[in-house]
């Protein structure tokens, strides 16, 4: 398992939070989606050997939430 997190700036409220937990949760390839609204990021462990980050990404987008990686310090 591999976690990756991701900034999503444009979410908002918990029906943000709902849309993108609902949406990443439906992956069979990810385990666990934990999103925190005030810091606008969400958490995604993942099975890197199924699954790789720029799907995650397109699944993001696709339901209207933009994001990029969060860069490691």
């Amino acid at each position: 398992m591999s976690e990756e997190v991701f900034i999503v700036e444009d979410m908002m409220c918990s029906a943000c939070e709902n849309t993108i937990t609902k949406t990443l949760s439906n992956n069979e390839n990810i385990s666990n989606v934990n999103v925190d609204l005030e810091t606008k990021e969400v958490t995604v462990e993942y099975d890197e050997s199924k699954l790789d980050v720029e799907e995650i990404l397109s699944s993001l987008d696709n339901v209207g939430f933009p994001a990029t990686i969060k860069k490691k310090p």
